[in-house]
Protein backbone atom coordinates (compact mmCIF):
# COMPACT_ATOMS: atom_id res chain seq x y z
CA UNK A 1 0.00 0.00 0.00
CA UNK A 2 0.74 3.93 -0.92
CA UNK A 3 1.41 5.27 2.23
CA UNK A 4 1.43 8.96 0.30
CA UNK A 5 -1.66 10.94 2.13
CA UNK A 6 -4.04 12.77 -0.50
CA UNK A 7 -6.42 15.20 0.26
CA UNK A 8 -9.56 13.20 -0.74
CA UNK A 9 -12.41 16.08 -1.96
CA UNK A 10 -16.43 14.93 -0.95
CA UNK A 11 -18.86 17.38 -1.31
CA UNK A 12 -19.27 18.50 1.97
CA UNK A 13 -15.78 18.89 2.69
CA UNK A 14 -12.28 16.65 2.51
CA UNK A 15 -10.04 14.54 3.97
CA UNK A 16 -6.69 13.39 4.34
CA UNK A 17 -6.24 9.63 3.24
CA UNK A 18 -3.82 7.26 1.21
CA UNK A 19 -5.46 6.82 -2.31
CA UNK A 20 -8.60 4.30 -2.60
CA UNK A 21 -7.52 1.43 -4.24
CA UNK A 22 -10.61 1.56 -6.18
CA UNK A 23 -13.19 4.58 -5.85
CA UNK A 24 -16.76 3.09 -6.30
CA UNK A 25 -19.05 5.70 -4.64
CA UNK A 26 -21.97 6.50 -5.76
CA UNK A 27 -23.54 10.14 -5.70
CA UNK A 28 -27.40 10.71 -5.62
CA UNK A 29 -27.61 14.41 -6.45
CA UNK A 30 -31.87 15.46 -5.88
CA UNK A 31 -32.81 18.46 -7.99
CA UNK A 32 -36.02 20.48 -8.45
CA UNK A 33 -36.87 22.12 -11.82
CA UNK A 34 -38.28 25.91 -11.99
CA UNK A 35 -42.12 24.42 -11.78
CA UNK A 36 -40.85 22.17 -8.85
CA UNK A 37 -40.84 19.01 -10.78
CA UNK A 38 -38.46 15.98 -8.76
CA UNK A 39 -35.75 14.68 -10.63
CA UNK A 40 -32.21 13.15 -9.56
CA UNK A 41 -28.57 13.11 -11.03
CA UNK A 42 -27.04 9.75 -10.23
CA UNK A 43 -23.14 9.25 -10.61
CA UNK A 44 -21.66 5.92 -10.72
CA UNK A 45 -18.31 4.45 -10.99
CA UNK A 46 -17.38 1.30 -12.60
CA UNK A 47 -14.64 -0.64 -13.50
CA UNK A 48 -14.11 -2.62 -16.50
CA UNK A 49 -14.37 -6.49 -16.51
CA UNK A 50 -10.33 -7.33 -18.29
CA UNK A 51 -10.75 -7.73 -21.73
CA UNK A 52 -14.82 -6.06 -22.04
CA UNK A 53 -15.56 -2.61 -23.97
CA UNK A 54 -18.04 -0.05 -22.58
CA UNK A 55 -20.43 -1.20 -25.28
CA UNK A 56 -20.06 -5.11 -23.86
CA UNK A 57 -20.76 -3.28 -20.42
CA UNK A 58 -23.89 -1.60 -21.89
CA UNK A 59 -25.38 -5.05 -23.34
CA UNK A 60 -24.32 -7.21 -20.07
CA UNK A 61 -26.56 -4.49 -17.72
CA UNK A 62 -29.29 -4.36 -20.03
CA UNK A 63 -29.56 -7.89 -19.88
CA UNK A 64 -29.30 -7.87 -16.18
CA UNK A 65 -32.04 -5.16 -15.59
CA UNK A 66 -34.52 -7.08 -18.10
CA UNK A 67 -34.09 -10.02 -15.96
CA UNK A 68 -34.45 -8.58 -12.83
CA UNK A 69 -36.17 -5.17 -13.05
CA UNK A 70 -39.85 -5.19 -13.36
CA UNK A 71 -41.09 -3.63 -16.74
CA UNK A 72 -37.21 -2.72 -17.59
CA UNK A 73 -36.94 -1.69 -21.26
CA UNK A 74 -34.45 -0.08 -23.35
CA UNK A 75 -36.16 3.29 -25.38
CA UNK A 76 -34.75 4.42 -28.65
CA UNK A 77 -31.00 3.96 -30.23
CA UNK A 78 -28.17 3.69 -28.63
CA UNK A 79 -26.16 7.05 -28.98
CA UNK A 80 -22.45 7.37 -29.35
CA UNK A 81 -20.49 10.08 -29.43
CA UNK A 82 -17.69 12.45 -27.31
CA UNK A 83 -18.16 15.14 -24.77
CA UNK A 84 -17.47 18.05 -22.66
CA UNK A 85 -13.46 19.81 -23.31
CA UNK A 86 -12.09 16.55 -22.99
CA UNK A 87 -13.95 15.05 -26.02
CA UNK A 88 -14.04 11.82 -24.01
CA UNK A 89 -16.16 8.75 -25.97
CA UNK A 90 -19.67 8.75 -24.59
CA UNK A 91 -22.24 5.94 -24.77
CA UNK A 92 -26.13 7.26 -23.94
CA UNK A 93 -29.39 4.97 -23.72
CA UNK A 94 -32.65 5.58 -22.30
CA UNK A 95 -34.80 3.24 -20.49
CA UNK A 96 -38.14 2.80 -18.06
CA UNK A 97 -38.92 0.61 -15.50
CA UNK A 98 -41.60 0.11 -12.99
CA UNK A 99 -40.70 1.17 -9.44
CA UNK A 100 -43.70 0.81 -6.92
CA UNK A 101 -46.34 1.09 -9.54
CA UNK A 102 -45.16 4.09 -11.71
CA UNK A 103 -42.99 4.67 -14.30
CA UNK A 104 -39.22 5.68 -13.97
CA UNK A 105 -37.73 7.13 -17.24
CA UNK A 106 -33.83 7.22 -17.37
CA UNK A 107 -31.02 8.55 -19.83
CA UNK A 108 -27.49 6.95 -19.12
CA UNK A 109 -24.34 8.51 -20.01
CA UNK A 110 -21.45 5.94 -19.69
CA UNK A 111 -17.95 7.92 -20.46
CA UNK A 112 -14.77 6.16 -20.82
CA UNK A 113 -12.35 7.89 -18.77
CA UNK A 114 -8.58 8.78 -19.59
CA UNK A 115 -5.23 6.78 -18.74
CA UNK A 116 -4.53 8.62 -15.05
CA UNK A 117 -1.46 6.81 -13.64
CA UNK A 118 -3.57 6.97 -9.79
CA UNK A 119 -7.35 7.16 -11.05
CA UNK A 120 -7.20 4.65 -14.03
CA UNK A 121 -3.73 3.45 -14.31
CA UNK A 122 -5.56 0.50 -16.34
CA UNK A 123 -7.50 2.45 -18.68
CA UNK A 124 -10.71 0.31 -17.72
CA UNK A 125 -12.80 2.76 -15.86
CA UNK A 126 -16.12 4.51 -16.65
CA UNK A 127 -18.26 7.50 -14.81
CA UNK A 128 -21.68 6.97 -15.51
CA UNK A 129 -24.41 9.81 -15.31
CA UNK A 130 -27.73 9.43 -15.19
CA UNK A 131 -30.79 11.54 -15.23
CA UNK A 132 -33.96 9.82 -13.57
CA UNK A 133 -37.27 10.88 -13.29
CA UNK A 134 -40.77 9.94 -12.58
CA UNK A 135 -42.67 11.66 -15.23
CA UNK A 136 -41.96 12.71 -18.37
CA UNK A 137 -38.41 15.19 -18.64
CA UNK A 138 -38.62 18.54 -19.23
CA UNK A 139 -36.76 20.35 -20.93
CA UNK A 140 -35.29 22.51 -18.26
CA UNK A 141 -34.24 18.80 -16.63
CA UNK A 142 -33.03 18.24 -19.93
CA UNK A 143 -30.34 21.14 -19.82
CA UNK A 144 -29.32 21.05 -16.78
CA UNK A 145 -28.16 17.07 -17.42
CA UNK A 146 -26.54 17.62 -20.55
CA UNK A 147 -24.53 20.93 -18.95
CA UNK A 148 -23.57 18.39 -16.41
CA UNK A 149 -22.27 15.67 -18.78
CA UNK A 150 -20.78 18.26 -21.44
CA UNK A 151 -18.82 20.15 -18.25
CA UNK A 152 -17.55 16.88 -17.21
CA UNK A 153 -13.55 17.71 -17.15
CA UNK A 154 -11.46 14.27 -15.58
CA UNK A 155 -8.68 14.54 -13.71
CA UNK A 156 -5.69 13.64 -16.48
CA UNK A 157 -2.37 13.76 -15.13
CA UNK A 158 -0.53 14.44 -11.39
CA UNK A 159 -0.63 17.79 -11.64
CA UNK A 160 -3.95 18.01 -12.61
CA UNK A 161 -4.75 16.14 -9.23
CA UNK A 162 -2.62 18.27 -7.03
CA UNK A 163 -4.50 21.55 -8.84
CA UNK A 164 -7.49 20.21 -7.60
CA UNK A 165 -7.27 18.31 -4.40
Amino acid sequence: MNNKQINFPIYEGHFMTVAPVVDQSINILRFRDEEQNPYNILINRVTLLEGKTPEEFCDDQVERMQRFVPGFSEEGKRLTHEIGPAKLPLIQMANKYLEDGKWVKQVISVITLPYHPRINPAKRNLIIFTLAVDEDFTESQRKHYVKIINSFVPFEDEAAVKANG
